[in-house]
């Protein structure tokens, strides 16, 4: 899907996502990534939910950040007791959807400013 085009100055933003990757800038992405608005798009080595254990959670509830998102692949999926427990051990909170809609909010709340960090789980 093509987003349509809104900058906000020094913020990252994804520029379109279709089932072979993301794009964001210049640069097309075909594994899992974490993305913050400020900053540059890293490798996250979980290729599907299954692979999100309770220490991967906790180290994404260590990022300085207003909102967590978490794409959970083509589907919705959600946590289970151990990763809700992270979260709440973390007094944390965390947005678990499908990463075609983690990537439209991402950008939604990134242009509207807000602290966001998006761990997506690819393929879309």
């Amino acid at each position: 899907m093509e987003l349509e085009t809104e900058t906000a100055r020094g913020r990252t933003t994804i520029s379109s996502y279709a089932p072979d990757g993301v794009v964001i800038g210049a640069e097309k992405f075909t594994e899992s990534f974490i993305l913050m608005p400020d900053g540059n798009p890293e490798r996250w080595a979980v290729d599907r939910f299954s692979d999100l254990s309770t220490s991967i959670l906790d180290a994404l509830c260590a990022v300085d950040c207003e909102v967590l998102l978490i794409g959970t692949g083509t589907n919705q999926q959600f946590p289970d007791s151990g990763h809700t427990r992270v979260l709440v051990e973390r007094n944390r909170s965390a947005e678990f959807m499908s990463s075609r809609s983690a990537c439209s909010t991402f950008n939604v709340l990134s242009l509207d400013d807000r602290s966001v960090t998006a761990a997506i789980i690819l393929p879309l």
